[in-house]
């Protein structure tokens, strides 16, 4: 599997078929849905596209820091790669907001949604959001990254040690390689996408399937429900005991969730 680069966003394809582009949340890297998607062998028979946003993982910060400078970058990687097929997107909170923008763009392109607690009011003040909790299972032994442990329990419901190992592998890689000073400065200044109020406006065709956790303190799941309940191309799961890190806390859910969605292109 080869490492490539297009205009400073890195990216790694997978495979041959229908293009499968993958969006990770904030903070992260390509890493947390390549290491988690990876394990389902019924993507075999699909194109994986794995990326870096620009300023997470190993691609490079953009001089202007605002989502609609990303949504556009993004815009000419994905022109590059799928070359005018039609094409799928998973994404996962910012990653989720992203995908509907693109979605949005290419109404007549992009085959089917597949989002897991996607922001879709990017003002925090104006978001309906729950109360975390933590539900333990079993002891947790800390041999290392100790340091990250309240974290992983601060975006966590399930607690276990499992759960703690999939945290490593899926978060921490992100987590250690994003510009911290780039993602806060678009967290304070330009997070909203200049056209959020059109992102429920995706194309008639296309099919969504919505995943959402009933504890999701950071983008809550009401008003993600609202916004999509009444599409008939949309499919929405709302998982009890799963917060915003809902592949952690219910990874056989989402594979499940994943397959059903995977039928659906084909």
């Amino acid at each position: 599997m080869e490492t490539k680069t297009f205009e400073n966003i890195e990216y790694q394809i997978i495979g041959n078929g229908m293009p499968i582009i993958f969006l990770h949340g904030l903070f992260l890297d390509k890493h947390s849905n390549k290491n988690f998607f990876e394990k389902n062998t019924n993507l075999a028979k699909f194109q994986r596209i794995y990326l870096d946003i620009p300023g997470m993982g190993n691609s490079l910060s953009l001089s202007e820091v605002t989502t609609d400078a990303i949504f556009k970058k993004l815009l000419d990687f994905i022109d590059y790669a799928v070359e005018g097929h039609k094409f799928a997107i998973y994404g996962h909170s910012y990653g989720g907001y992203l995908a509907q923008a693109i979605a949005y763009h290419y109404q007549n392109q992009v085959s089917g949604l597949f989002l897991t607690c996607p922001v879709c009011i990017a003002n925090k003040e104006l978001r309906s959001v729950e109360k975390h909790q933590n539900e333990y299972i079993g002891r947790v032994y800390l041999s290392e990254n100790k340091e990250f442990y309240a974290d992983f329990k601060s975006m966590n419901v399930l607690i276990s040690q499992s759960r703690w190992s999939a945290y490593q592998d899926l978060i921490l890689p992100g987590l250690n390689k994003a510009n911290t000073n780039f993602l806060k400065c678009l967290q304070e200044n330009s997070y909203s996408i200049s056209f959020e109020e059109k992102l429920q406006n995706l194309g008639q065709n296309t099919k969504i399937q919505l995943v959402l956790g009933r504890h999701d303190h950071v983008v809550g799941y009401k008003q993600q429900l609202n916004k999509f309940i009444n599409n008939e191309k949309s499919n929405v799961t709302l998982l009890a005991s799963a917060g915003h890190n809902i592949m952690i806390d219910q990874p056989r859910y989402v594979y499940s969730l994943f397959d059903i969605f995977l039928n659906t292109l084909q």
